[in-house]
């Protein structure tokens, strides 16, 4: 899980190892983002990763917005990021090794740093794969990214801004990772018309949106393509069972862990019931022009029992946001990126301590967010970026102005 704690290294020492592990490891393959059909090697042998990213912020305040009224969510409050961070650090690798019998099998592991928080597994995972004819069947088991499309999966990791879309940290709290098992199949050849990939999997669903008494939760993923149009889609149903979140008047800092219910309900709301998220990704990218365009979104629906200090009210939700992404490729080595974001959340609850329930939940206080960010973003050689960025986000209460400078990298190198 994201709040593994087994694992000890400073920020500072993670950005440096990152740092070092991606300038040795330049001269090889370098990837922006890994594809999931492209995450073990593409031939037998291993491969190691690296990343990482230096950013530094200048805000009007707190940065990003500490917490949001009228979302329900983890109720975690974002570190401040103001200054000089490590925004995150990536050390990995894989292995493949191919049998007599056609099949594939592989492993992946991946430890991360966050800001200033302690290292963690994000990805330790094996693979099998086998093709059906022409086309690649895969089953992977252990922890991983939640399979949602490139575009969904990767907003706010290792990204063209600095700040995970609001939408994403509404439902998910950041990076979605958690314990499962994923079925792929996919087209062997992926650059064909029509449906592409097909994924079916079973989660854990102890990390937020679930919770540690969760339910296995079902997932399911679909891409498909038509010509300059790439679509993915995503859908999972969970079941919390007493998913603390922080109250609107604490302070707790940005853990990712979940209070427990069962001790006491000071400072804390619980949640109890269903919750359904869906997602999907429009890309275009146009043959003749330097243009590259996304729309993506995702919606939470919950159903259930919402609990505090001041009672118990029946909650339903609606949580429902996304963005639109415009980057222009000036030459080879200059981006110009635009990027308009959305956030709407709706809420009922219903009982004789619902006004208590939603002062505590943070939810009384309830206006759409907004977000827009522009960047010009510099490749001077393979690997590396250098991003400049300024936007403003509104809320309900406040408004947020940054500009800052990032600096990422990011490597491979299989022999």
């Amino acid at each position: 899980m994201r709040n593994n704690r087994f694992l000890r290294g400073g920020p500072r020492g993670a950005l440096v190892a990152a740092l070092i592990a991606a300038g040795v490891l330049s001269g090889g393959l370098v990837r922006a983002h890994e594809a999931e059909e492209d995450a073990l090697p593409g031939t037998a042998g291993w491969r190691l990763n690296a990343a990482a990213a230096l950013s530094a912020i200048k805000a009007n305040q707190s940065w990003p917005m500490p917490r949001w009224s009228g979302v329900l969510g983890s109720g975690q409050t974002a570190d401040d990021r103001r200054g000089l961070h490590v925004e995150h650090a990536m050390l990995g690798g894989a292995f493949r090794a191919d049998t007599a019998g056609g099949v594939q099998l592989g492993a992946r592991l991946a430890v991360g740093w966050h800001g200033q928080g302690a290292a963690h597994v994000e990805t330790a995972t094996g693979e099998a794969r086998y093709r059906l004819g022409d086309d690649p069947l895969s089953l992977s088991a252990g922890r991983m990214a939640m399979p949602m499309g490139a575009v969904l999966t990767d907003a706010g990791h290792l990204d063209r801004y600095a700040q995970t879309p609001l939408i994403r940290r509404a439902v998910s709290d950041g990076d979605w990772i958690d314990d499962g098992v994923h079925l792929r199949w996919r087209r062997g050849d992926s650059q064909d018309d029509g449906l592409q990939t097909v994924g079916v999997g079973l989660w854990r669903a102890n990390v937020f949106p679930g919770s540690a008494d969760a339910a296995v939760a079902p997932s399911l993923y679909l891409r498909a393509g038509q010509g300059e149009w790439t679509a993915d889609g995503f859908a999972m149903r969970l079941a919390p069972r007493s998913r603390g979140a922080y109250a609107a008047s604490s302070t707790a800092g940005h853990t990712h862990s979940q209070p427990d219910c069962a001790r006491s309900l000071v400072g804390v709301t619980c949640f109890d019931g269903r919750s359904v998220v869906v997602g999907a990704s429009l890309r275009w990218t146009p043959h003749d022009l330097p243009l590259v365009l996304t729309l993506a979104g995702l919606s939470q629906h919950e159903r259930g029992t919402l609990d505090s200090l001041s009672g118990s009210a029946d909650y339903r939700g609606r949580t429902t946001g996304g963005w639109l992404d415009a980057v222009w490729s000036l030459d080879a080595r200059w981006q110009l990126g635009l990027r308009a974001e959305r956030l709407v959340a709706r809420h009922r609850l219903e009982g004789p301590g619902a006004t208590g329930v939603a002062q505590d939940a943070g939810l009384a206080t309830n206006q759409p967010m907004h977000r827009l960010a522009g960047s010009l973003a510099l490749q001077p050689s393979e690997g590396w970026r250098v991003i400049a960025e300024a936007g403003a986000e509104r809320g309900a209460e406040r408004t947020s102005r940054w500009v800052g400078l990032r600096l990422i990298t990011q490597a491979s190198l299989q022999p």
